[in-house]
């Protein structure tokens, strides 16, 4: 079945299922919400033993916020690197661990494609109901490439009547963004469906264009003692033209890459009494990936078509019980199943002629994990978390991860929290099979963490302001690196190399002066490191070295001034400090340290016409206010002034 048939597919059963809707919880502020995404039964968010941020969609599309990537700039620790333009690929650094060191999941599906890489490029806030980033290893419960922390992305649901919005905007670069929802809400269940298109011409004057297209739908129904059924779908279709080279250079009128993504989630409960819950999660995500370039090949005369497609998906099953028992505790079992398939190819040809395959590639594996998790949480000033976990790979060897955990007051409104835990990260599967310019390194290890934590955080939710602060510490060992091949194929190959650490501070305080003003701000302060390189090792890193594109200092700063059904404004300022990276525009390519700087967001709303059941909503925003000249990555520069005005209309039916 192609993508366009279950696109279509997804578009309909969204329309049947739409009198299926339902209540949605009353929205909270961030200390307040209960968290799904830290252990396998949602907790309060002031009884979990490890570093947890929400971002609430409503709050970020009323500031005109529409990329996830954004978004995650205001989390403690994160740092995202995009490579140029809107679109290009854009990568997440969390607590200073590896780009491929996060796991993501969109409804409890994860996306991830093999090795733990993700491309935030493409993933926008659209019908989105929060986001929830835990940081610090979370392989206890979500296996392989879950290292550094997880990203989980939460689709709305409906509430109350049914509802209806309609929004458009333009601005800089030829910049559109439409997009549409409807919800709905009764007592069987909850209903959403959006649809949105994101373009833009880019900040090179040619070949920069990006696209992007978004389909999401969310189908809860509920009965009660009989239990309750999600079904999640989201469909991404984008393309990207870029005409930079390696070393950044503006040289190519016709690079383009696509890709489409399909993500279907389950999720369904069952009490089995008073005492016991019964739960089934599966889901699939399934990625296509092209990348297309006409160009005169090395020692060539005439130019050439070449072509480079990927194919995979990431299907998983879980089933888990849970049983509550006395003094406040809960003990749950579980088993899962994944499995991975990647297929890709390289091929060339004449323009205008016959492609003929230079490489090809295909791949599967499996995972069974199981697992145990006891939470415990007997008074209001104390709880406390421990989790195993036994990874079977058909790859790699058996691996296990633990974690545990404690959250206890020590006065009357400060807790303390603290943890331990393990985590891995899969070998990838180019790195294992033989590609076109690597040999297959079969006998790879997973890269393996472990990490501890301790903080404060006040816990007395009247106060108007909220502050809590973080140490942890990690060390990263088994690091896969790359190396060079000999005569006669040169071809290189991997293995189980360097070790590294990252130790550092976070701080957050959010602030809650008056029903019309909320504020937040975060500092971090991170030192990853090279600490371990083997005898006779080749590589670039050497001992004491920084980890690229991870600064040592970076925070921000976000305001929001709101009435109801009035005016609002928002303003959200984030720094990034000093940080290395590599000039690949140079051979050998030497270090260099990219400047700091800090970039200006402003946004707000304006009512114009507000009825009992419909209106209709002015806005406006402001990206980099200052015109920052700024690179994420050396010699790929980043968008200046951006300005976007648009409108909203609203119904209630």
């Amino acid at each position: 079945m192609n993508y366009r048939s279950l696109s279509v597919i997804f578009v309909l059963l969204s329309v049947a299922a739409r009198n299926s809707a339902g209540a949605q919880e009353k929205d909270t502020t961030q200390l307040r919400t209960v968290v799904v995404s830290a252990s396998k039964i949602p907790r309060p968010a002031s009884t979990l033993t490890q570093a947890v941020t929400v971002l609430l969609g409503q709050d970020l599309r009323a500031r005109g916020v529409t990329r996830v990537s954004d978004a995650l700039r205001e989390v403690p620790g994160a740092m995202l690197v995009e490579s140029g333009s809107y679109g290009a690929v854009t990568s997440l650094f969390l607590r200073g661990g590896e780009s491929r060191y996060t796991k993501v999941l969109i409804d409890g599906v994860p996306v991830n494609s093999s090795g733990g890489f993700f491309d935030f490029s493409h993933l926008t806030t659209d019908n989105i109901d929060r986001i929830e980033i835990v940081r610090g290893p979370a392989s206890v419960l979500y296996g392989a490439d879950a290292v550094s922390g997880i990203v989980q992305i939460l689709t709305r649901r409906g509430s109350g009547d049914p509802s209806a919005s309609f929004g458009a905007r333009a601005g800089t670069y030829h910049s559109l963004d439409i997009d549409a929802d409807a919800a709905e809400g009764n007592s069987l269940g909850q209903f959403t469906v959006g649809a949105a298109r994101h373009s833009t011409d880019g900040i090179i004057p040619f070949n920069n264009q990006y696209r992007n297209g978004t389909l999401s739908s969310a189908l809860t129904l509920a009965h009660g003692s009989e239990g309750d059924v999600r079904i999640s779908a989201r469909y991404t279709a984008a393309e990207f033209h870029y005409p930079t080279d390696f070393s950044g250079q503006p040289v190519d009128s016709n690079s383009y890459r696509t890709q489409h993504r399909l993500t279907v989630g389950l999720d369904a409960g069952r009490d089995l009494a008073d005492y016991a819950q019964a739960r089934l999660l599966a889901g699939t995500n399934e990625v296509s990936d092209l990348t297309e370039d006409i160009a005169t090949p090395f020692g060539g005369s005439a130019p050439e078509h070449s072509a480079f497609r990927s194919r995979g998906y990431r299907r998983n099953a879980e089933g888990r019980l849970s049983f509550f028992l006395p003094a406040n505790a809960t003990v749950t079992v579980g088993a899962n199943y994944e499995k991975e398939h990647e297929r890709s190819s390289n091929g060339s040809g004449p323009v205008g002629g016959a492609t003929t395959q230079t490489d090809s590639f295909d791949a599967s594996r499996n995972n069974l994990a199981y697992y145990s998790e006891l939470l415990g949480n007997p008074d209001e000033r104390f709880s406390y978390t421990m989790s195993g976990r036994l990874d079977d790979n058909s790859d790699y060897h058996r691996f296990a991860t633990y974690r545990v955990g404690a959250n206890a007051g020590i006065l009357s409104a400060v807790r303390l929290r603290a943890s331990l835990s393990t985590a891995f990260n899969a070998p990838a599967f180019n790195q294992l099979r033989p590609t076109l310019y690597t040999v297959g390194s079969p006998d790879l290890r997973p890269e393996r963490t472990r990490s501890a934590e301790m903080g404060v955080m006040t816990s007395s939710w009247a106060d108007p302001i909220q502050l809590s602060a973080m140490y942890f510490t990690q060390r990263f060992s088994d690091l896969i690196q790359y190396v060079n091949g000999g005569a006669p194929s040169y071809k290189g190959s991997y293995a189980n190399l360097t070790g590294a650490s990252s130790n550092g501070y976070e701080a957050e305080l959010a602030l809650l002066p008056s029903r019309n003003w909320r504020g937040s701000a975060s500092y971090t302060i991170v030192n990853p490191r090279v600490t371990e390189v083997p005898p006779g090792y080749q590589g670039g890193d050497n001992v004491g070295d920084a980890l690229i594109r991870r600064p040592s200092h970076s925070g921000s700063v976000v305001a929001t001034y709101s009435r109801p059904a009035g005016a609002g404004v928002g303003v959200a300022l984030n720094f990034i400090g000093k940080r290395a990276d590599t000039d690949f525009a140079q051979f050998p390519s030497t270090r260099v340290t990219l400047p700091a700087y800090a970039k200006l967001d402003i946004s707000s709303e304006l009512p114009i016409a507000m009825r009992s059941r419909a209106g209709l909503t002015l806005n406006a925003r402001l990206e980099n206010a200052l015109n920052k000249r700024y690179e994420d990555v050396l010699h790929f520069g980043a968008p200046g002034r951006t300005v976007l005005i648009g409108a909203r209309a609203s119904t209630l039916f």
